[in-house]
């Protein structure tokens, strides 16, 4: 009680004094002071202690490996694993066997927002993209496939942990395991409409075809479901000696199509050209090709119309156009390739070389060979054969005077005839890979006046006449005739045709006009058998039953007027 009268009275003091009592008073109020805080003893640390060891990455896949085999996928592999930091990679091969599907697919931590994956032939060319924003890309490849695949992550966005994870699907649980797990390059995906729906297609392939020319059986026409964050792919196969070609029209959902043509072993044989909206590759190889059709537009997600059709054999001649060749590289020596030839013209009733030369063709140099041609009357039958690696020839013979006597291009063999005479010389060149060559001449077995008089309509005839990769004459041998072409004028000849018997018709051009159009008709039905359209030359074929034919040729100059050399061989029908 004492204390708080001591504490009032001093609140009776000046303002001044008020303040200072205040702080005193309080302090005289206060409980007892608080002991001094004593600072703890520093404690001494050791070395921390080092585990062995890495993240696990398998917690990040969850329930996706389990999904995949109850859905009859193989057990799982990690490809790769580790951390990421933005715009790092991180893949591994993967054997895949040829029948098998592979699933792959990508996981990260959370803090990894965004991860891109996608898988690559040996050579580098993509085979597969998922570039969804996300932190799951998967995707799903099926046959035709490299037997080894590249699959890798890229880190979009973030970083941390990342995983990438593989499995093998059968090739008949590939869509159910697709569509289940969100794969992209689901097979067999059902589109919402089918092509035949597609506004103005059907102009779009006359158009196509117009400007292709030749002679075109369709094979194909589907509606295929595309992402511009995953490639779709579609089976391609081109057969010995013909063309196949692959229109692709988007709708108005997607835009900027990319087309490529890829063979078994992954490598891309063909591309598409830049143009419009439709895309379009067109593909000759004088040996069979199978692969696939590889398509992905850069902007969108919809449906493209992919329309296929093929040539017969032979048919790379009559496009107006100019084809895509495929081409593989020999694989022998060009002393096996020489003999080879050799031993298949005497089979065919050819005589030996009169002249043998070899030499080696460099990129980017040309190589000149003279020759000697055989007599007036004939024509030479000039090979140049090609060694490993050699590929992607082309060769021109000149005469003396700077005249065009014959040119040929090939994937790895060319045959030319030259029906000059004296003396020649042969420009050799590559475009694909240097490599050995060896020129072969000897005299033709198929000779006629009118071949030195017209020497390269002649020359372009008898190379549409040949056929086969040994570039040979079947049959026997029929009538040779000439004839001025003209746009406004229509050659007609008429020919027989034996009971059982087939007759096949080549014409070769020159001259100042372009393009040429021919056709064969039965002379009494009018029926068309045979339509074939080409820059220089032609060839038409027609046959008989169990009765003598009449048919009708007919042809002529697209523009302008043309020399033509019509030749004509009689068969048996093989065909």
């Amino acid at each position: 009680m004492r204390r708080l009268k001591t504490c009032t009275g001093a609140l009776r003091l000046t303002a001044w004094a008020a303040g200072v009592a205040f702080a005193f008073g309080l302090a005289a109020c206060s409980p007892a002071r608080l002991p001094t805080r004593v600072a703890p003893r520093p404690v001494r640390l050791g070395a921390p202690e080092v585990v062995a060891g890495a993240l696990q990455p398998e917690p990040l896949l969850g329930d996706m490996p389990s999904r995949a085999i109850k859905l009859g996928a193989g057990p799982v592999a990690i490809v790769a694993s580790g951390p990421m930091n933005e715009g790092e990679r991180l893949g591994a091969f993967v054997d895949v066997p040829q029948e098998a599907c592979l699933l792959a697919y990508g996981r990260a931590a959370a803090s990894l927002e965004d991860i891109d994956l996608a898988a690559f032939a040996e050579e580098g060319n993509p085979l597969a993209v998922d570039e969804g924003p996300d932190p799951k890309p998967t995707i799903l490849l099926c046959p035709p496939h490299p037997s080894r695949i590249y699959v890798a992550a890229h880190a979009a966005s973030g970083e941390g942990l990342c995983v990438v994870a593989a499995q093998l699907v059968p090739r008949e649980k590939a869509a159910e395991v697709g569509l289940a797990l969100a794969a992209r390059g689901v097979p067999g995906g059902a589109p919402s409409r089918s092509p035949e729906a597609w506004p103005g297609l059907e102009d779009v392939v006359r158009a196509h075809r117009a400007f292709m020319g030749g002679t075109w059986e369709e094979q194909r026409r589907v509606a295929v479901s595309v992402d511009a964050r995953a490639v779709a792919a579609i089976a391609f196969a081109v057969e010995e000696g013909g063309c196949t070609d692959a229109l692709v029209v988007p709708d108005e959902d997607v835009a900027v199509v990319d087309l490529d043509v890829l063979d078994a072993e992954g490598r891309v044989v063909g591309r598409a050209k830049d143009g419009g909206p439709a895309r379009s590759v067109t593909l000759c190889s004088r040996s069979s090709l199978t692969g696939s059709i590889q398509v992905r537009p850069h902007v969108g997600r919809g449906l493209v119309a992919v329309v296929v059709s093929k040539t017969k054999p032979g048919g790379a001649r009559d496009l107006s156009a100019r084809p895509d060749v495929a081409w593989v590289a020999p694989t022998q020596s060009v002393d096996v390739t020489r003999g080879e030839r050799n031993a298949a013209l005497a089979k065919a009733g050819y005589g030996s070389p009169v002249s043998s030369q070899a030499g080696q063709l460099q990129l980017g140099r040309r190589v000149t060979v003279p020759v000697g041609l055989v007599p007036a009357g004939n024509c030479t039958r000039i090979d140049v054969v090609a060694g490993a690696p050699l590929s992607l020839v082309d060769v021109a013979v000149w005469d003396d005077a700077g005249a065009l006597l014959a040119a040929s291009e090939a994937a790895a063999d060319a045959t030319l005839f030259a029906c000059g005479k004296g003396q020649a010389r042969v420009d050799l060149g590559t475009r694909g890979r240097a490599g050995p060559y060896a020129l072969l001449t000897r005299a033709e077995r198929w000779k006629d006046p009118l071949f030195t008089a017209h020497p390269l309509a002649a020359s372009r005839m008898l190379e549409r006449a040949a056929v086969g990769p040994g570039v040979l004459h079947e049959g026997s041998a029929g009538a040779v005739r000439y004839a001025s072409l003209e746009a406004a004028h229509l050659y007609v000849q008429n020919a027989q045709i034996a009971a059982n018997q087939c007759l096949r018709v080549a014409v070769g051009t020159s001259g100042d006009g372009t393009g040429l159009e021919a056709r064969v008709v039965d002379a009494v039905t009018h029926e068309e058998l045979d339509r074939s359209h080409g820059q220089h030359s032609a060839a038409l074929w027609a046959c008989a039953d169990d009765h003598t034919r009449t048919v009708r040729i007919e042809a002529r100059a697209t523009a302008g007027k043309l020399d033509a050399i019509f030749g004509e061989r009689l068969t048996e029908p093989s065909r």
